[in-house]
């Protein structure tokens, strides 16, 4: 139908035909098509056909010819990863994934590709999910890939002693029913559209069936199918990865990646990159844009994601289990006021319900004007007639923009009555705390779903709720959210989701960020990608 085939030539999802005549009707996006089409399992040279045989072809880039070979110097913080199920930040997983692989891979387009899994098919309730492997997989240590690894890393998952967030991400994941070597089936008790975007998140790489009983330490073990093998590990000083041969896919251009800890300094960093000492930083920040300006040998990479810093409460501590002082701190935090100043107007203000205008399923439910008024009507009626004294701890694990908004929302406050004292940290004491303190900023990354960060980080009992939400209405407005396949109709969805989140006055969500990184100008293939989850695969020097 449509002449459009699924990845695994099986049947088309019930509600492919209805996306294909609202694509026609111009009543979605490209991108959305792609992207849902994708979910739903079928291949993105047909989706990719059928979209450009109805909205005309996407424009063609110029490209030069590759050239293999070479050494890749990427300043990067080398953490901790034995379990790489557990890691907690992002880096750990950009040093990994060279050498682990997912059973998808999402592209810097937000689009999900086939990885590991050849193909999957879900079933029309969303309930069920096939999936087939590639043939001929081999890990690095000889042994082909089958099923059993799958099976053995998804129930490490969901183990009752699971130290990892998939526990709660994949929580709706029944269990894993192996078929054969090649072909698995997962079970679900609620409804996900969302599973294939999920199993490329950071802490999601497919791991040898004796990972365990080899001593359970990745890092000290580094049996990986990817297309490159770690030679060389020191925790906060380097990690260096050479290309496979036998690897099962398409081969590298980079003969090497050396990845280096340098701290947390960006200017050093930048130091370094100026004095062709390495290639690529993993990050740069707001303020140091200017002095990019000012090197015109470096190449500035810049792009838009749902990344955010939420400044929130723990509602089940006094003084924010009342929800009259949590909505007074919205009403008068100025978000705007924070993006220009804090954070040099580099990114979209956001509305303090954690979904971006740029996430498929966004619906602009409308932003709280800000209120002094109102805020101190709020404080006076909680029983705070001479003001109430708050202390917020900041980790500046980002850069200093973090301290500069905590300091905005301070000035702001206090107008209401709100004095608002910094506890400025090391981001290293930050980071044991971050889920702890009653209130704090967190920088939370980007997800390719806002339903994705949502079930993480709010929904009941989630391993990374750190506002200790606990409310049966958002988590089952959510559930429903999560069983739409129509881009469209899941934002009428999730106008309930957000509206609920906002009035549960949680956090001051000021802004969404936009991402910046430099490289040499040596360096080609390199995209800024919104999660920080990069192929290096493309990547080569010219």
């Amino acid at each position: 139908m449509f002449g459009l085939k699924t990845t695994g030539g099986g049947p088309l999802h019930a509600q492919i035909p209805e996306l294909c005549n609202r694509l026609a009707r111009q009543e979605i996006g490209r991108r959305g098509f792609l992207r849902t089409l994708s979910l739903l399992g079928v291949s993105s040279a047909s989706a990719g056909a059928f979209a450009a045989a109805i909205c005309g072809a996407a424009p063609a880039r110029a490209a030069e010819i590759p050239k293999p070979g070479g050494s890749l110097r990427f300043v990067c913080q080398v953490q901790e990863m034995s379990d790489p199920a557990a890691v907690i930040w992002i880096e750990a997983s950009v040093v990994f994934r060279n050498a682990l692989e997912y059973l998808t891979r999402v592209d810097a387009d937000n689009v999900t590709h086939p990885h590991l899994a050849a193909s999957w098919a879900p079933s029309d309730d969303l309930k069920t999910w096939d999936f087939a492997l590639q043939p001929d997989v081999r890990w690095s240590n000889g042994d082909a890939l089958t099923t059993e690894d799958v099976a053995f890393t998804i129930n490490r998952w969901l183990a009752p002693d699971s130290q990892s967030s998939n526990k709660t991400a994949f929580s709706s994941v029944r269990d894993v029913e192996v078929i054969d070597e090649r072909q698995f089936r997962l079970h679900l008790d609620r409804p996900n559209l969302a599973i294939p975007e999920m199993l490329f998140a950071s802490t999601c790489p497919i791991l040898h069936r004796r990972y365990e009983a080899e001593g359970g330490d990745w890092a000290k073990n580094p049996v990986g199918t990817g297309p490159f093998a770690m030679v060389d590990y020191a925790v906060g000083r380097r990690a260096v990865f050479r290309r496979r041969p036998e690897y099962w896919g398409r081969q590298p251009y980079l003969d090497e990646i050396r990845f280096y800890d340098m701290g947390t300094s960006i200017a050093a960093h930048l130091g370094a990159l100026a004095a062709d000492q390495v290639d690529i930083l993993y990050r740069i920040g707001v303020t140091d844009l200017d002095l990019i300006g000012r090197l015109p040998q470096l190449q500035l990479l810049t792009g838009k994601a749902a990344q955010t810093a939420c400044i929130r409460m723990q509602i089940d501590q006094k003084p924010f289990d009342d929800i009259r002082l949590r909505k007074a701190i919205l009403l008068a935090a100025d978000n705007q006021q924070m993006l220009d100043l804090g954070y040099h107007g580099e990114g979209s203000v956001a509305a303090n319900y954690h979904v971006a205008p740029f996430q498929p399923e966004y619906y602009p439910v409308p932003a709280q004007k800000r209120d002094v008024a109102q805020a101190k009507a709020l404080i006076a009626e909680a029983g705070y007639a001479d003001g109430v004294d708050l202390t917020l701890t900041i980790g500046n694990t980002q850069g200093t923009w973090e301290q500069n908004i905590g300091q905005i929302l301070q000035q702001n406050c206090v107008e209401a009555g709100i004095r608002i004292a910094l506890n400025i940290v090391p981001s290293t004491e930050y980071w044991p705390v971050w889920n702890k303190v009653p209130f704090g900023l967190t920088f939370w990354a980007h997800r390719p779903l806002g339903v994705q960060t949502l079930d993480l980080a709010y929904r009941s009992g989630s391993a990374w709720n750190e506002t200790h939400l606990a409310d049966a209405p958002f988590d089952a407005a959510l559930d429903q959210a999560m069983s739409v396949v129509d881009p469209e109709a899941r934002k009428g969805a999730m106008a309930g989701v957000e509206t609920i989140l906002q009035d549960r006055a949680v956090m001051v969500q000021p802004f969404w960020m936009n991402k910046f990184t430099a490289v040499s100008g040596r360096v080609r293939g390199y995209r800024v990608h919104p999660s920080d989850y990069f192929d290096l695969t493309e990547t080569w020097l010219a």
